[in-house]
């Protein structure tokens, strides 16, 4: 079968635009190998890179005409782009099979179906799933009897097939189909995740189920009958060595020397780090490697050396989910694990110790009791902890975690079009403040937080990686800055889309959107 795998045109965030970089999509690479194996023409067409506007998209579906037409995000805020991919390709040709996936259509079905022309959803992890669904599709068999799908009831309803099993072996998988992508496209930026910037994941799922996070979701197990299904964090990773060759593969082959790594948790499993920094150091691959990390799990590397290893081997870049600065409220949260006083010294630690490391942080406001004083304390507290970076984002209950179903329960939710969700803009405020009143605080403590020392000791950093990272944020920031002005003195010509509750930020709509 002709199958087309559909990356839409999207606006972007300020901080990450077509002017600094593109992330090459994980999840097509894989699920394109694994419909190329079982013997289809695969087509990967990732929009982004290649500047391929709406018109052009639709264009393309018609010269390619394909039987199978694939979309879907794990981002909440491009679900509607994804679905507009449905509504063309059924303009074209109503006989097209369209298929969802992702995080978000994997726990927004009915929603799904009743706003998109879809067939089908692939729930979950989705490489068996959509190979058994394409012989289904192909041969005119019972969509009921393939595992791991969501499909349309025909009364208004959702049909839920049984359960799909994770894959136990992760090697099994075909090696990701980079060669399907422009992959000269990916990683031009001359300062972020440079030079040559790439992703690429060793493991699926994590140890932790945190209540407000949906990335867990995706690779989760799950057990009973849907709509009461339980989720089950599980955690699973490649060997050491089909890493390392995909890896030596993106540098030779593609020259990419900044490898993005997207899992969930990078630093699991101890023994499998050593033996990955063993390899790394031992074929000597000149990289550079980004990681999200947990802090209980840094604390146990640090302590061990196992850190100073990993940082010999490449890794340059860490993100941590710290969240708050208050045990009780991490527990709330359910992240688990967590230790504040242990963080205090760790951070600071690691800061002084490793000067070379770009060290970035993530902090959640907005909880239900936060107040103007409350997020002072939190910015006291990330103050002294002194990363490169820390993001502070509003809480933002999405599809499928027990946030979600609490917050509308309770009535919290002031934005339910998904469109806005651009984890920059409350979508509800707290019980002492307002959703603008929250917005403006995020503002300034970004403003507080980034001190124009602060910004010159990065820019003049001697660890060039670092220095680096520096340079984009100040460029990109006076970008964003300069595009402000723009929208307040001369609007008709800004190509800045509104968040309707917003004139600090909102999504960049790229000139070539619609062509």
């Amino acid at each position: 079968m002709r199958v087309l795998f559909v990356r839409p045109p999207k606006y972007l965030w300020p901080y990450m635009n077509e002017q600094d970089n593109y992330l090459l999509p994980q999840a097509i690479v894989y699920l394109g190998a694994a419909a190329r194996a079982a013997g289809h023409e695969v087509t990967l067409l990732d929009c982004m890179p290649v500047q391929m506007g709406w018109r052009t998209l639709e264009q393309t579906i018609r010269d390619r005409r394909p039987q199978v037409v694939l979309a879907g995000d794990s981002e909440t805020l491009y679900a509607h782009e994804s679905g507009r991919v449905f509504q063309v390709a059924k303009a074209v040709d109503p006989r097209i099979f369209t298929v969802a996936g992702g995080v978000h259509f994997s726990h927004a079905c009915a929603d799904a179906f009743a706003k998109y022309p879809i067939d089908a959803i692939v729930r979950g992890e989705g490489e068996i799933t959509l190979t058994e669904l394409l012989v289904a599709v192909e041969g005119g068999g019972d969509l009921r009897r393939v595992a791991g799908l969501a499909l349309p009831d025909g009364a208004g309803g959702v049909h839920y097939t049984a359960h799909r099993a994770l894959i136990e072996n992760l090697d099994t998988l075909p090696f990701p189909a980079y060669d399907l992508l422009p992959m000269n496209k990916y990683g031009t930026a001359r300062y972020l995740f440079s030079p040559g910037g790439v992703t690429i994941h060793h493991s699926r799922g994590c140890i932790d189920g945190c209540r407000y996070c949906a990335c867990w979701l995706q690779m989760a197990r799950r057990e009973g009958a849907m709509p009461d299904e339980t989720l089950r964090p599980r955690y699973r990773t490649r060997s050491v060595g089909p890493v390392i060759e995909e890896m030596e593969h993106l540098v030779r082959q593609y020259d990419k020397h900044c490898l993005v790594f997207v899992d969930d948790t990078w630093n699991v499993d101890p023994r499998w780090c050593d033996q990955f920094a063993d390899e790394v150091l031992r074929r000597k691959i000149k990289v550079n490697w980004h990681a999200f990390i947990r802090a209980d799990l840094l604390h146990r590397d640090v302590e061990s050396g196992l850190f100073e290893k990993l940082l010999a081997a490449g890794l340059s870049h860490v993100c941590i989910g710290l969240e708050r600065a208050d045990d009780a409220e991490l527990d709330n949260l359910e992240k688990h694990h967590m230790d504040v006083e242990r963080n205090n010294r760790l951070i600071p630690l690691v800061r002084k110790r490793f000067p070379q490391l770009f060290l970035q942080t993530t902090f959640i406001v907005g909880l239900r009791q936060d107040t103007p004083a409350s997020l002072d304390r939190l910015l006291k507290y990330v103050k002294t902890l002194d990363p490169d970076y820390p993001a502070f984002h509003p809480i933002t209950p999405v599809p499928g975690t027990p946030l979600w179903d609490e917050a509308n329960e309770k009535g919290w939710l002031e934005v339910k079009d998904f469109s806005r969700y651009d984890w920059m803009t409350p979508v509800m405020g707290t019980e002492k403040m307002t959703r603008e009143e929250l917005e403006y605080k995020i503002w300034e403590m970004n403003k507080r937080f980034m001190a124009p020392w602060r910004v010159l000791r990065g820019v003049f950093s001697r660890h060039q990686y670092r220095r680096r990272m520096y340079l984009w944020w100040l460029k990109v920031s006076l970008n964003v800055a300069f595009d402000y002005v723009l929208d307040r003195v001369l609007p008709s010509r800004s190509v800045r889309r509104k968040a309707l509750l917003s004139e600090y930020v909102g999504m960049i709509r790229p000139d070539w959107y619609d062509r």
